[in-house]
């Protein structure tokens, strides 16, 4: 019987040369200090109302239609105002999200006063509003958000900066996470 070689022997070159080739690209990383951008990935950039960060508010002064609260976050998490009790962990993680939302969670549509005058504030819920937030960095207030009523598909709602004349629509899930809130501290 006779063997012929299909393809000869193999090359005893590649393995080196592979690894070689990867610590290249390892040093390269190390000296750039950064990892190659790919370009099928997006980088996220926060477009939500409010343009500080969630760790920078340290206050939140929270109103529905009949009751008020005051948050005051902690060195150990959130507290009460004045009393200085600790918030329970759904009150707390809910008051986290909901900062957080507004710091990521950008506008779907915006309406200049131009667009609603007409109509007026009470067509959208917001007069009154059935929710306000208001967020402090220190004892600056940084954001004050008016949440009123749902769009008729019930995927968005309507919510209004204090201080400005446009009209938001946000998607449901904001103020649906600060209407939680409201019911944690209410007590369920």
């Amino acid at each position: 019987m006779v063997e012929t070689a299909i393809g000869g022997r193999p090359h005893r070159w590649a393995p080196p040369a592979i690894a070689l080739l990867a610590v290249a690209l390892l040093a390269a990383m190390a000296l750039s200090g950064r990892l190659r951008e790919n370009q099928q990935f997006v980088q996220f950039k926060p477009d939500g109302v409010m343009r500080e960060t969630p760790a920078e508010i340290d206050r939140v002064d929270l109103r529905s239609s009949d009751r008020r609260w005051t948050f005051v976050r902690a060195s150990d998490g959130w507290r009460t105002a004045p009393e200085g009790r600790a918030l329970p962990g759904p009150l707390a993680t809910s008051l986290e999200e909901s900062i957080k939302f507004m710091h990521v969670s950008a506008p779907v549509r915006v309406m200049e006063r131009d667009e609603w005058g007409a109509l007026g504030l009470r067509e959208f819920g917001l007069d009154p509003p059935g929710l306000t937030a208001i967020l402090y960095r220190g004892n600056v207030a940084v954001l004050g958000a008016e949440f009123g009523g749902q769009n008729p598909q019930k995927v968005l709602q309507y919510m209004k900066l204090q201080g400005s004349e446009r009209v938001y629509l946000m998607s449901r899930f904001v103020g649906e996470e600060w209407e939680h809130a409201v019911r944690e501290a209410a007590g369920g």
